[in-house]
């Protein structure tokens, strides 16, 4: 299931074999005398000969609509003419059509012209009719656009974006811009570069330069663009220890807010004011050109990766505002008095009292309720069932990750990475599920910090991992992981690295978010957690 020929090219052979069965010569007699290489000498050639000429016959029918001559087409799908004007018809059509010659896509041409007829029945089948909404998909999903099309895997998804990508420059729109965008399968490695107006494109954090930076904080000499990127790195070391989904989350705003001051503003970090933050606010809720700020996720040293996905809902926004200004806070105490000059507003963030705080402050006065054991019942009653079939492999680890969670008040962090080990080292947890067999020995057996229901859950989990529970050496093994390695490059090379290690923590939360979907789907649309987060102790 692969994408049809890139061009559909005919020779004059070809067109004169057609031409000579329009006008009624048999099949048997033309395919020897015009295609000669395409003759069989079996019983069945008429037959043979016969089929050779129906399929080019189809090609050219193609070709029209390839051209939007559907005139044509329709000609010679009425086969052979049946009189002397049926058969100067048919032969004007072969002429016009070798005239127009081969044909190139376009935006507006049917997926079935240029796809295999099982692959354009999948595309059509996901409201993918045209060329110009398959782009539309890829400009929007990136490389993998094809993840949202049922039945169709990376090997078709491959093939379409080669294809795709070989035809690039053909697809044009009415202002002669390309239609697919410029990060849809760009993998070229990014180079380092100098942050400044003159970047081509933005680049994340890690390659920015910082040779030009200034000799101190405050200072009024350097470059002001490096002073940002010195500034930034230090931040997030002293806030955020330089590493885990904290110092991620830290590091997009502010690399974020240093390439849109670069490149829209043409200031530095230190020379952003009033305005510009007003500017920025604005940006975040419509990023210009989107072209330049926003595209699906790719890996951060490949010419594909953007800044922004697309624009920030409210929510966002005011997260990012809090997180810059603790950025900007840390600036003013450490002697960088710009930061007076981008306050946070009241009115444009609802929680003014904790803009000018670091974020952990913030997340602090944040209670969250924890959902009691009672509520949080018939969603693991309807995961155990879900377990049981033969098929349950995701239900099975979301139950055991949900009772890990619970058993010993795990976050979602801790838990990628829980061990036997681990587990063993923190002592007894106090959660209300943990309760310790009288006299066990959790230094000699380290599964004795774990209550029962959780074990099992474990040991089935386990189980589809092709992994023994109860076997020896598996202290370090991470306790829930993928129980399949999906096929992609990254999950093999990840796998290959770590074959016992756990899931990450955005794919666990992704597996325990599609659990709680699923249940408020089929049971309860009311039902509390609305997050994976709300299911922690």
């Amino acid at each position: 299931m692969i994408p049809a020929t890139t061009t559909i090219s005919l020779t004059r052979s070809e067109f004169a074999a057609v031409r000579a069965y329009v006008q009624g010569m048999p099949a048997a007699m033309v395919v020897p005398r015009y295609l000669a290489d395409e003759a069989d000498d079996d019983d069945d050639g008429g037959e043979s000969a016969l089929r050779i000429l129906l399929a080019l016959r189809d090609r050219m029918v193609q070709l029209a609509h390839l051209h939007g001559r559907a005139d044509l087409g329709e000609l010679l799908l009425a086969g052979p003419g049946r009189s002397n004007r049926g058969m100067d018809r048919r032969v004007d059509a072969l002429g016009e059509l070798e005239r127009l010659g081969t044909a190139a896509p376009r935006g507006q041409h049917g997926v079935e012209l240029w796809f295999a007829p099982a692959l354009a029945r999948r595309l059509r089948n996901a409201d993918i009719v045209t060329l110009n909404s398959l782009l539309e998909l890829a400009n929007r999903r990136g490389a993998a656009w094809w993840r949202a099309v049922p039945r169709i895997g990376a090997l078709a998804g491959g093939a379409i974006n080669r294809w795709l990508g070989e035809h690039r420059t053909v697809f044009k729109g009415d202002d002669g811009k390309p239609l697919l965008g410029a990060h849809v399968g760009n993998r070229a490695p990014l180079a380092p570069a100098a942050l400044g107006p003159a970047m081509r494109q933005p680049l994340p954090l890690e390659w920015l330069s910082e040779a030009s930076a200034a000799p101190a904080p405050g200072a009024a000499s350097g470059c002001p663009y490096s002073q940002g990127i010195t500034v930034v790195k230090a931040w997030l070391r002293e806030a955020a220890g330089g590493r885990g989904s904290t110092f991620a989350a830290y590091r997009k705003e502010a690399e974020r807010l240093l390439l849109w001051a670069a490149l829209e503003r043409h200031k530095g970090l230190s020379q952003l004011d009033l305005d510009d933050r007003r500017a920025y606010l604005a940006f975040l809720a419509q990023p210009e050109p989107a072209s330049r700020w926003c595209g699906p996720r790719a890996p951060r040293q490949q010419a594909a990766w953007r800044p922004l996905t697309g624009p920030l809902s409210p929510a966002s926004q005011r997260h990012s505002m809090r997180v810059l200004a603790a950025l900007f806070r840390w600036m003013h105490d450490n002697g960088y008095p710009c930061a007076a000059r981008w306050p946070a507003q009241a009115g444009e963030i609802a929680e003014a009292s904790m803009a000018a705080a670091p974020p952990a402050a913030a997340t602090a006065r944040t209670v969250r309720t924890p959902l009691s054991d009672d509520s949080l019942a018939p969603f693991l009653s309807w995961l155990e069932k879900q377990a049981g079939a033969s098929d349950g492999l995701r239900y099975r680890t979301a139950h055991a990750a949900i009772l890990l969670l619970r058993d010993q008040g795990l976050s979602l962090e801790r838990l990628t990475s829980a061990t036997r080990h681990s587990l063993a080292a923190r002592g007894p947890a106090s959660g209300a599920a943990n309760k310790l067999s009288e006299g066990a020995d959790a230094a000699n057996h380290p599964s004795g910090v774990l209550a029962p229901g959780t074990q099992r859950a474990l040991a089935l989990h386990w189980h589809d991992r092709n992994l023994q529970w109860d076997g020896s050496g598996t202290e370090e093994v991470c306790l829930i992981g993928p129980p399949a390695t999906p096929s992609t490059g990254r999950a093999q090379r990840k796998h290959a690295a770590q074959p016992l290690g756990g899931y990450s923590v955005r794919g666990l939360h992704a597996l325990l978010a599609a659990m709680l979907e699923r249940y408020g789907q089929a049971c309860d649309p009311a039902f509390a957690a609305r997050s994976p987060r709300d299911l922690l102790a």
